[in-house]
């Protein structure tokens, strides 16, 4: 988002973003304060206290994503001077605020769609699907999603889902914006002038790589059970990133006594493109459960960089039609024994690799830069304005 509000102030918009305060601050830069407010790239920020942490338990996320939504509406109060606001679906209740601005202020909003809820609790198994709070959840959404001037999503899959949810005359609100990655920031950087792979020994090496969060949703243990079917090639595994399940992937590596997976920690953000252009092969994951739900939007930091894609993904979804269609990679089951087959073929086949690896950069530009997103974004604000 801060990407998109950045690029969107380019575009002549003056926006104000209400966020907390960052939960990595506390943890690195002890003794100090983030300053309440501040202008970043020309956007203004003003974050607002809330209480619990995204990095907790179930409980602690949402007393946070609940103190948030009440922080920023008295925030709103105290500054009621604007004409639209944009909301998103993390966290899941911020959408009121725009429900509330639109009936009490008159004010319309844009809603964009990260995740469907409450169909993301329930396939995670945090919530029973025939829950009273389910259906209480199903009917707060159609209410958020019925209020807005805009809805935007970020897949086909997830659009059909939406879709599903509305009256077929509020169909018309709905808008495809894929996500993006910024041109500005990730290209393909040349292996032999890539720091990071020399840092990090990687000379000799094929590296199949999984950057990003390693989160509940994404089903990468299928990887780690491959590497031990590999452990006599010189592919090595690398994970960069943290998340809810890297502590059993450590533990999944270390019982099977693999030498050849590596784990990461985040990389700062301007040594993106040498990290994702370390990779020879990248993963791009997402349980089949989750289709429609929410899409693996990594997958377009990885085209910018020129790398082919190993997709564990459901060809149905959003990501799984868009490797199919430019030709950006392979699709794989989330099974060990495939997965390993298809990379000992790919590793003998460095002109199928580079020719993916082309096609994804090709396709990244014409379709998926952050500068199309935001153009797209800025048609989408205007159309809301209008509404």
């Amino acid at each position: 988002m801060t990407e998109l509000a950045t690029r969107l102030a380019e575009h002549g918009w003056d926006l104000t973003v209400y966020t907390a305060r960052p939960s990595w601050w506390s943890e690195r830069t002890a003794g100090d304060r983030v300053p309440r407010e501040m202008t970043y790239a020309g956007v203004r920020i003003r974050r607002v206290p809330t209480v619990g942490s995204q990095r907790g338990g179930a409980a602690s996320k949402a007393l946070a994503g609940l103190s948030f939504v009440l922080s920023a509406a008295a925030a709103l109060v105290r500054h009621p001077r604007f004409d639209g606001m944009i909301v998103t679906t993390n966290p899941p209740f911020v959408g009121l605020l725009g429900w509330l601005s639109s009936r009490l202020l008159r004010r319309p909003y844009l809603f964009i769609v990260y995740d469907v809820f409450p169909e993301f609790a329930i396939s995670l198994g945090a919530l029973p699907a025939d829950s009273p709070v389910a259906r209480a959840w199903h009917r707060l959404t159609r209410l958020i999603l019925s209020g807005a001037a805009v809805i935007v999503v970020i897949g086909r899959d997830m659009e059909d889902l939406i879709r599903r949810k509305l009256p077929e005359r509020l169909h018309e609100r709905i808008v495809l914006i894929p996500n993006w990655s910024d041109e500005r920031r990730v290209r393909p950087v040349p292996r032999e002038e890539n720091p990071f792979r020399r840092e990090h020994g990687l000379e000799g090496r094929f590296v199949v790589q999984y950057a990003g969060r390693l989160g509940e949703k994404h089903n990468i243990e299928p990887l780690v059970e491959a590497a031990a079917l590999l452990r006599d090639t010189h592919v090595l595994f690398q994970f960069v990133g943290d998340g809810a399940k890297r502590p059993r992937l450590e533990r999944l590596a270390t019982r099977l006594g693999l030498a050849n997976v590596t784990f990461l920690p985040y990389q700062p953000l301007d040594r993106l493109a040498e990290t994702l252009s370390a990779a020879d092969l990248a993963v791009v994951c997402l349980e089949t459960g989750h289709t429609g739900i929410s899409v693996p939007s990594k997958a377009y930091g990885v085209m910018a960089a020129g790398r082919p894609i190993l997709g564990i993904l459901d060809p149905d979804g959003e990501i799984g039609q868009m490797v199919k269609e430019t030709g950006c990679g392979v699709l794989v089951e989330p099974d060990a024994e495939e997965i390993a087959r298809t990379i000992r073929s790919l590793m003998e086949d460095g002109e199928a690799l580079a020719a993916m690896g082309e096609a994804g950069r090709r396709a990244f530009l014409e379709r998926y830069t952050l500068a199309h997103a935001a153009a797209a974004y800025d048609a989408a604000l205007r159309s809301m304005l209008r509404s």
